[in-house]
């Protein structure tokens, strides 16, 4: 990789990191590394492991889906993820139902870890709401990151781990606003409408739903290894993210490494397929460009506001 080209991923306006979520990621990352360990179970169906399975050329089998949870806030630290805080629209998005339901019953459709928790904190404090906050996801790891921050910041939730899309126990026609960043891209073809519908069901009347979907083509041998060196310069060119962390060279390095082996987002194909997806709510939504992606980087992606009648 040229050092032009590396000058230019850093200084990218697509990364930045403000200094309290960079303060916060340096204390959680070895934390969530550590509960990845043990809270990461192995799935038959879904999971993060889901986009590992079947990936060709993949150096060892994954069973489970610590690579991904025990990563993921190291390469956030490095800037080399897409995560809410990217999405200024959030906040716009969020505190605006919030300030028509003060006391809304909230979803968090699935997480990698805290940071959509804390997107939705910011939008609470905009609006000055007083939200119930439940949380769903598959894996214990993100729900035990959503915990460690609710702790700090005195902010009550529920977590639940469990199935979204199969779930028995979720309450139905209940929730005022459901959040979810990107889970339209971590979910394979067949599922995405499987969720879609399954968020009409959960949705009260008039409740809306509020996320972001890539658009994108597969992700190719080339990314996963131009992401792995992406990884490698910019640990070594950041000691800084080793030191806090308390974390190796060698052993991040590795992590990295297995993340661009496996890690492969599904991507929507084009606005057709949004507007399909989302046929039965009143649908709004804006395009952006190059939003931060992972191994396919940039990208563009929708902001969604989907309501039901």
């Amino acid at each position: 990789m040229q050092a032009a080209e590396m000058q230019a991923l850093q200084q990218s306006d697509l990364y930045k990191v403000d200094d309290i979520t960079h303060g916060l990621l340096a204390e959680s990352a070895p934390l969530m590394w550590n509960w990845s360990r043990t809270q990461c179970k192995r799935k038959e169906v879904g999971g993060m492991e889901e986009w590992a399975k079947n990936t060709k050329g993949a150096q060892a089998p994954v069973d489970s889906c610590d690579w991904y949870h025990g990563t993921w806030q190291f390469l956030r630290l490095l800037n080399m993820v897409a995560v809410p805080p990217w999405y200024e629209f959030y906040n716009d998005a969020l505190s605006a139902v919030l300030r028509q339901k003060p006391e809304a019953n909230v979803l968090i459709s699935a997480c990698a870890d805290y940071g959509m928790l804390a997107t939705l904190h910011e939008g609470i404090k905009t609006a000055d709401a007083n939200p119930t906050i439940k949380i769903y996801d598959i894996c214990e790891t993100p729900l035990q990151s959503c915990k460690w921050y609710a702790d700090r910041f005195n902010l009550k939730i529920e977590t639940h781990c469990d199935n979204i899309i199969t779930s028995p126990e979720m309450p139905l026609g209940s929730f005022d606003l459901i959040v979810t960043d990107e889970f339209l891209t971590v979910l394979k073809k067949e599922y995405k409408p499987m969720i879609t519908k399954r968020w009409l069901e959960l949705l009260a009347p008039g409740g809306t739903v509020v996320t972001t979907a890539m658009l994108g083509k597969p992700t190719t041998p080339e990314l996963r290894s131009g992401y792995a060196e992406r990884a490698v310069a910019l640990i070594d060119a950041d000691g800084s993210v080793l030191k806090k962390t308390n974390t190796s060279r060698n052993d991040l390095i590795a992590r990295a490494e297995q993340f661009a082996d496996v890690h492969t987002r599904h991507m929507l194909v084009d606005e057709a397929e949004i507007r399909n997806l989302f046929a039965d709510f009143n649908l709004s939504f804006l395009k952006v460009t190059q939003t931060p992606g992972e191994c396919v980087n940039p990208t563009n992606s929708f902001q969604i506001v989907a309501s039901r009648a």
